[in-house]
This record gives C-alpha cells, structure tokens and sequence, in this order.
C-alpha cells in the first residue's frame, strides 16, 4: 500500500512537472523566434512580436497533432503482424501490462531491427504506442520483455510520452532556426538589421546570444528529463511487473548486445528509447541520452 501511494505521488508530481516543462519549451522557443525576427526585421520589438507568437503557437499546435506520425515515421515503426509468433505475442503482453496498469491497451508496434530495444509515445493513454525492435522479440526471455513492456507502460502512466514528444519537436525546431539565423548572417541578411537596430544594442546581443545558447540549453534539458524519467520508469515498471529481475536481465542483455550496422533512426528520438541506440556515446556525460546502464541494473537488482 505504501509503494502503491509512493507511486501514485510520483506521477502527481510528473503530470505537474510535464506542465512546467512545456510551458518552458514553449516559452524559449516563442524567445527564439522573437530573437530571429528581431534580427530579420531591423530591431523592430512589436514586429519581431507579432512575428513570434503566432508561430510558436502554431507549431506547438501543429507538433501535437501530428506528433505520434513524425515519430512513427522517424523510426520507420510498422504495426505488429499478429500472424507472426514472436510479434503475436508481444501484442499479447502488452494487454496484459495495459491491464496490470490500468490502462487503455496501446497499439503494438514493431521497428525492424537486429538492436535489443523499444519505446513507446503517444498524446495520451487513449492513443498510445508501444514498440518494440525485432531483436528484442527475438533475443529477450518472455519474463525480459514483460519487464520491458511494464518500463514503456509506465513513461505512458507517468505522463512521460506528451512531455518527450512535444519536446523532441520543440529542440529540433529551435535547432533549426538558429541554423537558419547563422545561415542568413553569413548571408548578410543580419547586416541590415544590424545597422537599423543601433539604437538598441543591448537587445541585439541579447537576440543573438539566445539563438547560439537556446539550443545548447534545450538539448540538456531535454537530455535531463529524460535520463531522471528512465529511472522512475525503471522503478515503476518492476512494480507493475512485479519482477524487477526481468527488467533488469534485459538491460543487460541490452548492454551485452552487439548488433550489426548501424541504428536507422535519427538522433533525436533516441532518448524515447529504452536505451541509447547510439551505444558509442560517452555514458554519464551531460550530453547522454539515458543514465548509467550498470547503474539502472544495479537499482533493480537491489529491489
């Protein structure tokens, strides 16, 4: 009863925390436009707003409703073929974590892949996915991907699905613009403003200080979110599976893996993932998608 109430606060505690956190994104990236057009129309502060707002509104709107379809699309995920064995059953177990959460049954999905892993994404319980690579199916013992299934069920329980997928969007759209600003200034299109907006210096450096800094700033915070929600997901998910051993023995199994080639997905949704598709990158570092994987096993196995 205690661990069932500790849980339940956690989630509290996110679903408040996925609010401050897309109200931040949503906030730098209408700061980093106002910045792009403060730079593109002369200095011009009630142009430059008039420019930003509608925009970044627009694109969070335009991000969520089509969000799962970008992503989908990015991993190059295909719906799980229930005429397959090891697909059959994993369609199988996610009913059965869905119910053992308490939960709309997520739509099953599979990435062909010879790498162990999985993700899951989606607006909402109602309309979320749950994927898993063809390595997984074919490598995991059933206890390991039941253990995996109950880590993506929870990120769906703790709200961490809406907060990833808007912020996947928000990070490369600020990406983007700063890239376009640089690339207008190399240009010359910066010089005009430049010359115009003299009589406001402090804000011209200011705009340009945001677009170089606001990307640096909205990858490490994206990074951290997601390296604290693995965590409570880990820990979630061995109490709603009821076996942390089985979620532990697939980390492992995940570390131990050497697939052939490389990921096909982009970098940018490799934090939805278990873990790092990416195995190369420096592990603990600021810049990691996911905490320590020894760490995570080590977590578990003392539970």
């Amino acid at each position: 009863m205690e661990k069932k109430l500790l849980v339940e606060d956690h989630i509290r505690r996110n679903k408040r925390q996925t609010i401050y956190v897309c109200t931040f994104m949503a906030a730098l990236f209408a700061a980093i436009v106002f910045a792009f057009g403060y730079l593109l129309f002369a200095g011009n502060i009630f142009i430059a707003l008039a420019f930003a707002i509608p925009i970044a509104l627009g694109y969070v709107a335009i991000t969520y409703s089509i969000s799962i379809q970008t992503i989908i699309s990015a991993t190059g995920a295909r719906p799980a073929n229930p005429r397959i064995r090891e697909e059959k059953l994993f369609i199988y177990k996610v009913e059965d974590m869905a119910i053992a959460a308490g939960l709309p049954t997520p739509k099953a999905y599979v990435q062909d892949s010879d790498d162990i892993n999985a993700f899951a994404t989606g607006k909402k319980p109602e309309n979320a996915i749950i994927c898993v690579t063809t390595g997984a199916l074919k490598k995991l013992k059933p206890d390991e991907l039941e253990g995996v299934m109950a880590h993506e069920m929870s990120h769906i329980k703790n709200s961490d699905i809406l907060i990833m997928t808007v912020t996947i969007a928000v990070v490369g759209a600020i990406a983007l613009i700063s890239h376009l600003v640089f690339r207008s200034m190399l240009w010359g299109a910066g010089s005009r403003g430049g010359r115009k907006g003299e009589g406001n210096i402090v804000l011209l450096v200011v705009a340009i200080l945001l677009i170089i800094l606001a990307p640096i700033f909205a990858r490490l915070t994206y990074l951290a979110i997601s390296r604290r929600r693995e965590y409570l997901a880990d820990s979630n998910g061995a109490y709603l599976s009821r076996n942390p051993t089985g979620l532990a023995n697939a980390l492992q199994r995940i570390k131990d893996d050497k697939p052939s080639g490389k990921p096909k997905v982009s970098k940018t949704v490799a934090p939805l993932y278990i873990a790092n598709p990416f195995k190369r990158e420096a592990r603990g570092s600021v810049w990691a998608t996911h905490p320590p994987i020894n760490e995570r096993i080590k977590r578990l196995r003392s539970m």
